[in-house]
């Protein structure tokens, strides 16, 4: 079959089509958007161009909206202008959509919205005589001949009755260089995918518009593979040892995503169906879950991933209910449990393009930290377990309401809590406030030791009554019970000193070790970025005085927020930006720390409950 030339100006873009399609279709082709919110239907007259050579007889839309002065000097509707020739076409700025930039929160500037879900509206001319062409000829040959045959059996079996119910006007769907979809009329705007944080407590799932890169709604919830066990090694133990437990983790896993999608999606006034693709970032043993991956390299000594390489699946092999040809885009690891997670936060946070000597710590089940200055990056996972998270803590629980969230001890302790309600427990950040302060008035030796009420003489009255003896074991109260929402009293003991010290020690040690491999010490640290949830709300003051962080300057101190959640999202709303985190997770070094002379050293002297230089 013959194909016409269709060059458009200013640029020089040229383009061979069929004949009979429509200039704005042409337009598409040559990787230009023009402005058609009627759908193509010649009511707006926004995709308005000027033809300079090779255009036909106005149309009775095209006279009902042009002068008879702009019809002679070529004034067309791209979506009504068919190509029966070679074509030049004049487009004016108006009529091109300018690409949708849009401001990510933590990177302070605009990122350029590439997704890799590609929705594009199609007016095909209908069969004739002359024009016998394959129902799927005719949509290839439509889409510019750059795509290869869908590799979907049943899209093939739709092709046909969705073409003729639709009227041939239909919308594609590109998943990456692959057809994945075709759906009658202009469907073009409902357009979605999902960015994923799997952590090891808690999940938490982005709804975002493609064509925008906006967040239409956000869900999150608890984990339920914690139901086999609160850390990695449980899991690990379980997927390895166990005849079916890597399927019942795997299932929980997309049984939790599916879970969030739904909230979302109901929020959001959003079908399943409109969701064609989602990228998903958590640690190395995290991915591994998901995906049905056996863990085993990871159970033990040099702890070897199955994979490193980012993974595109389908979503109906995990399980995960969303269109039926959508995929799911797992983000590289970095290797051993430095997982996509990190990866994440690196391209969130820029490391990556850093200048001076920078740390990132996101503190969560595990605590994942990188150092980076100027072209280096380390990385490093520490078994900082689930203090920060709330568990192993005695009334420990998430974020979420009814949580302590903030200490003050002054002639009393005073709290705040998450939704201003009565307190059922006490989250991360206020652990942290609470030792800190009794750190601070003596009620908590540096070593970690509780002390009792008739060694804290000096302590305001309010604040020593507060010290109780619980079958032998000195506590100290946060809530008496007539204040709490159980009726109980909410307290802490040295056990749950002493979990928290476990895990800050595990943290600073690891910034340690990796600064020490490039030459420098904490103090030095110009930058240091607190990321996940609770480092976004730990207070800086409290992490410095008992030696989770370095004694650095406050203002060098900064919380980052859910950054992995972020580079998830990034990686989801660009393709530019997936490309640079496959980069990034392969310039990462990965440090082992079980390996690496001097840890236990460092983890002993960070066990100090007071500033750390």
């Amino acid at each position: 079959m013959a194909r016409f030339s269709v060059t458009f100006q200013p640029d020089q873009v040229s383009v061979a089509v069929p004949p009979e399609t429509s200039v704005l279709e042409a337009a598409a082709m040559a990787g230009l958007r023009l402005h058609s919110p009627c759908g193509g239907q010649g009511r707006c007259g926004k995709c308005a161009v000027r033809i300079l050579s090779g255009a036909g007889e106005a149309t009775s839309l095209e006279r009902g909206i042009f002068a008879s002065e702009e019809l002679a000097e070529g004034w067309r509707l791209a979506c009504v202008t068919r190509v029966k020739g070679n074509v030049e076409v004049m487009v004016p700025p108006e009529a091109l959509v300018v690409e949708h930039r849009i401001a990510v929160e933590g990177l302070g500037r605009e990122i350029l919205v590439e997704p890799n879900v590609q929705k594009l509206a199609l007016h095909l001319a209908a069969p004739s005589v002359d024009d016998p062409r394959a129902d799927l000829l005719r949509l290839t040959e439509a889409l510019g001949g750059r795509l290869g045959a869908p590799d979907s059996l049943r899209m093939v079996r739709e092709l046909p009755g969705v073409l003729r119910e639709a009227g041939y006007r239909i919308t594609t769907v590109v998943v990456g260089d692959a057809l994945a979809a075709i759906e009658p009329g202009d469907t073009a705007q409902a357009s979605y995918g999902v960015a994923v944080d799997i952590g090891t407590t808690t999940v938490v799932a982005y709804l975002c518009h493609l064509p925008t890169g906006e967040v239409a709604a956000t869900a999150s919830g608890l984990n339920p593979q914690a139901r086999y066990g609160e850390d990695v090694i449980s899991r690990l133990r379980l997927a390895s040892f166990e005849a079916d437990g890597l399927e019942q983790l795997r299932c929980a896993a997309s049984g939790a995503i599916n879970d969030l999608i739904g909230r979302a999606t109901k929020e959001a006034g959003v079908g399943r169906k409109s969701i064609y693709e989602l990228s998903v970032v958590g640690n190395t043993c995290m991915t591994h879950l998901l995906l049905g991956l056996p863990p085993v390299g990871l159970a033990a000594l040099p702890f070897v991933p199955a994979f490193r390489e980012a993974q595109y699946v389908r979503a109906a092999e995990l399980g995960i209910s969303i269109h039926p040809e959508g995929r799911v885009y797992v983000a590289p690891n970095i290797g051993g449990f430095v997982g996509a997670d990190t990866v994440a936060v690196i391209l969130a946070s820029e490391l990556d393009h850093t200048d001076g000597l920078q740390v990132a710590v996101d503190i969560g089940t595990n605590g994942e930290i990188v150092v980076a200055k100027d072209t280096e990056l380390y990385a490093c996972s520490t078994a900082a377990g689930p203090a920060f998270e709330g568990a192993r803590i005695n009334q420990g629980m998430r974020a979420a309401a009814g949580a302590i969230d903030e200490v003050r001890v002054d002639d009393d302790l005073a709290y705040h809590v998450l939704g201003d309600g009565k307190p059922s427990g006490i989250c991360g950040s206020g652990l942290v406030d609470a030792v800190a302060e009794l750190v601070r008035v003596g009620v908590v030796e540096g070593g970690g030791r509780l002390r009792r009420p008739e060694d804290v003489g000096s302590v305001p009255e309010k604040v020593r009554r507060r010290l109780i003896e619980n079958d032998g074991e000195v506590q100290f109260v946060l809530a008496w019970g007539e204040e709490s929402g159980s009726g109980k009293d909410i307290a802490i003991s040295a056990r749950d000193v002493r979990e928290l010290q476990l895990a800050k020690s595990a943290i600073y040690a690891g910034i340690s070790i990796l600064l020490e491999k490039l030459g420098h010490r904490p103090a030095e640290v110009e930058r240091l970025l607190l990321a996940g949830a609770f480092g976004n709300y730990i207070r800086r003051e409290s992490a410095v005085a008992i030696g989770l962080i370095p004694a650095l300057p406050l203002e060098r101190i900064h919380p980052i927020g859910n950054a992995a959640g972020l580079g998830a999202r990034l990686m989801l709303a660009s393709v530019s930006l997936r490309r640079r985190a496959e980069e990034i997770a392969e310039r990462v070094e990965h440090i082992d720390l079980s390996q690496q002379e001097g840890f236990y050293e460092r983890f002993a002297e960070a066990m100090a409950l007071r500033p750390l230089p």
